[in-house]
């Protein structure tokens, strides 16, 4: 009798013990696994972030890679323009155009392109585009550029007629040219995003959701040696036949991120006009690339 109430004693002892450390454990416990899915959620977050930067790297470089005309003597009346958002063109005038960035107005040549020889004038193609009558076009070659208009579009052909007959004979390359301005505005979903808006007429198309600034550089051949020898930080319009490329910066948010809530990390970006941008890590980020024309 005596043994079994020692035994039975021993064991409330034991199981005491087990409660007692069992309470001094869980919450260190309870801690490392919170810490732990906390670091799961934080490398998860940065690696959205760097999925999401090389998405809208190539998505911009998609849009402006085509700012130059193919031809090898480009015209000297083509321009690329590049303003702040404090001062955004008449066309946007119904626009919320971000004044913390920059616009750009300029043409995207050879959405549609070919290499051609031109025997008629006006001259008959199978290309098949997005383009419509009355839409622009370019004949360019080594030697000439001309600017030419879609008279007529089928599902078989297309009918382009450039004006002149002095190219008559040459061989280059047709494309078309689609003119747009590129702004920061307020998207759909309430938060900033890239929108292009076609320069005469045409619905705006929102591009990037989450891209909260942006700024451009063209990058000049000033010397005409055929190299970059300048970054030109200030606002205007620029001749095509100088500009080798553009310096873009952005910031840009993830639309789900994982650490929302959680501990935010402000960092600071110090951009080419000595503007400091200011982002909360890893929901936001900070990128830059180089578009080569």
């Amino acid at each position: 009798m005596n043994l079994r109430q020692y035994l039975k004693g021993s064991l409330f002892v034991e199981l005491l013990v087990v409660c007692a450390l069992i309470a001094l454990f869980l919450p260190f416990l309870v801690t490392a696994l919170a810490r732990m899915q906390e670091r799961q959620l934080l490398a998860q977050t940065y690696q959205d972030q760097h999925i999401i930067k090389n998405a809208i790297r190539s998505h911009i470089k998609a849009q402006w890679a085509r700012l130059l005309p193919a031809s090898c003597r480009i015209d000297e009346r083509l321009f690329l323009t590049i303003e702040s958002g404090d001062v955004p063109p008449a066309r946007l005038a119904a626009r919320e155009v971000s004044k913390g960035s920059d616009w750009l107005k300029g043409v995207d040549y050879g959405l549609c392109r070919r290499s051609i020889m031109l025997d008629d004038n006006p001259i008959e193609t199978t290309m098949d585009c997005h383009w419509k009558a009355g839409d622009k076009a370019s004949f360019s070659s080594c030697e000439s550029y001309y600017d030419g208009q879609v008279l007529n579009v089928t599902t078989r052909k297309s009918v382009i007629d450039f004006g002149v007959d002095v190219a008559l004979g040459q061989s280059g390359i047709i494309e078309s040219q689609d003119a747009f301005y590129w702004y920061v505005s307020t998207g759909k979903e309430g938060v900033n995003a890239l929108w292009r808006t076609p320069e005469e007429s045409g619905n705006s198309l929102e591009l990037w959701n989450g891209i909260e600034r942006i700024a451009v550089y063209p990058l000049l051949d000033s010397s005409g040696n055929g190299l970059v020898d300048t970054l030109e930080t200030r606002h205007g319009e620029f001749s095509l036949t100088s500009i080798k490329g553009l310096w873009v910066e952005y910031q840009y948010q993830l639309s789900d991120c994982k650490m929302s809530g959680k501990t935010a990390f402000q960092q600071e970006y110090h951009s080419m006009r000595d503007e400091v941008w200011r982002y909360l890590s890893p929901c936001q980020g900070v990128g830059n690339q180089i578009i080569v024309l």
